[in-house]
C-alpha cells in the first residue's frame, strides 16, 4: 500500500509552463514500480522533445520509467528526434499502420505489465505518473484502466483558459454504460497490458475513437476508474484527429455497433437511443467547428429523431444543449448558409 507524503519544500517545475508546477508527492513503498510510457508518433517530431521531457521527468527514486517511442513510418524528422536521446529512451520503426496498430505494438514491446499511453503532441504534468501509481495503490482491487483529466494547451503548450479548471482529487469507478454514453473520455490512462492484450488491444479497422472502443470493453468485465485531477496538457491544433468529423463520427457509430452487440453489456432500448442521440450532437458540434453548417444541421436533427426527450446531465449532454445547439445551427444556415467554406 502507498503511504504518500508531502514535502512542501520540493516543487516539482516544468520551465516552459511554470503555471503548471505542482508539489511533488513523495512515494514511501514497499516495492519500486515499474510502469512503460508508449508514445505513438507520427510525423510530430516538432512536438516529441515536449512529449519525451515530459515523460522522463516522471521517474524517481521508487517509479522505474521506460519510454516507449513508437514511429509509426513518420517522413519528417522523428527518427532523428528520438536518436537525441540514446539509451534515455527505447525507439522502434514500423511502416505506417495507424494508431491503433502503433499503440499495440507498443503493449507488444513494453518491459513492464503497467503501461501509460501519451500521444507525441501531448505532456505529462510534473508528478502525474506518480499520482497515478499511488491512486490506483488505493483501490482494492486495482483498476485495469485509470484516467484523469486533462488540461487543453495550444501549438506552443500555453493554457488556452486562464483560469485553470478546478479538481477534487477523488476517484470513481466508471461503469460500462457511462463509457457508451459519454462524449468524451480521456485518452491517457495507466493501464494492465495483460488485461488490454487479453481483449484483443486497440481494433486496428478503427480510424478514430479506438481508446473508447478498448475502455468499453474493458470495462464490461474489469473496473475503469477515473482520478478528478489534471495530469496532462493536451494540445489543440489543426492536426488533431479528433477535429476530422466526417471520420471521427463513422468510428463512434463502430464503436456504438460494437457496443450495442456486446451481451456483456446488456445495454437497454432507451440507453441505445439515448447513445445515438449523443453520438449525432457530438457530430453535429464538430462539423460546425469545422464550418460546415448544413452537416451539422443535420446531424443535430438526427440527434432528435433518435431521441427527443430531454438527456440527463450525467449522460453528459447539459439538459438545454442540443436546443441551444438547434437553434444556432439553425440561425447560421439560413443568415450564413450551410455549406462549407471549401465550396462556397
Amino acid at each position: 500500500m502507498l503511504r504518500p507524503t508531502e514535502d512542501p519544500t520540493l516543487l516539482s517545475m516544468n520551465s516552459t509552463h511554470p503555471q503548471l508546477a505542482t508539489p511533488l508527492t513523495l512515494l514511501n513503498v514497499e516495492a519500486s514500480f515499474m510502469i512503460t510510457i508508449i508514445i505513438p508518433c507520427y510525423n510530430y517530431a516538432r512536438f516529441l522533445p515536449d512529449a519525451l521531457e515530459s515523460a522522463l521527468a516522471q521517474a524517481g527514486p521508487d517509479l522505474e520509467v521506460e519510454v516507449l517511442v513508437v514511429d509509426d513510418g513518420s517522413i519528417d524528422d522523428t527518427p532523428g528526434v528520438a536518436a537525441r536521446y540514446g539509451d534515455r529512451i527505447r525507439y522502434h520503426r514500423q511502416e505506417n499502420a495507424g494508431l491503433s496498430a502503433a499503440r499495440n505494438t507498443g503493449m507488444a514491446l513494453a518491459t513492464h505489465n503497467l503501461v501509460l499511453f501519451l500521444d507525441a503532441d501531448d505532456m505529462l504534468t510534473p508528478g502525474a505518473l506518480a499520482r497515478l501509481v499511488e491512486t490506483r495503490g488505493r483501490l482494492d482491487p486495482p483498476p485495469a484502466v485509470l484516467a484523469s483529466r486533462d488540461l487543453p494547451v495550444d501549438r506552443e503548450g500555453c493554457p488556452l483558459s486562464e483560469r485553470r479548471p478546478e479538481t477534487s482529487g477523488t476517484t470513481r469507478l466508471i461503469p460500462a454504460r457511462d463509457l457508451v454514453l459519454r462524449n468524451r473520455f480521456p485518452t491517457t490512462v495507466l493501464a494492465d497490458r495483460r488485461i488490454l492484450v487479453s481483449l484483443g488491444g486497440f481494433d486496428t479497422e478503427l480510424m478514430a475513437s479506438e481508446d473508447r472502443d478498448l475502455w468499453v470493453r474493458v470495462a464490461a468485465s474489469h473496473s475503469v476508474a477515473l482520478l478528478d485531477h489534471i495530469t496532462l496538457m493536451i494540445r489543440k491544433h489543426g492536426n488533431n484527429m479528433s477535429l476530422a468529423g466526417a471520420r471521427q463520427t463513422a468510428a463512434i457509430e463502430r464503436v456504438l455497433e460494437k457496443a450495442f452487440s456486446n451481451p456483456d453489456l446488456a445495454l437497454s432500448a432507451m440507453d441505445r437511443c439515448r447513445a445515438r442521440a449523443i453520438c449525432h450532437h457530438q457530430s453535429a458540434l464538430m462539423f460546425a467547428d469545422a464550418g460546415d453548417n448544413l452537416s451539422a444541421l443535420l446531424r443535430i436533427l438526427r440527434s432528435f429523431g433518435a431521441w427527443p426527450f430531454g438527456i440527463p446531465d450525467e449522460d453528459s449532454v447539459p439538459g438545454a444543449s442540443r436546443l441551444r445547439c438547434l437553434a444556432s445551427l439553425i440561425r447560421k444556415n439560413i443568415f450564413q448558409g450551410g455549406f462549407p467554406p471549401t465550396v462556397r
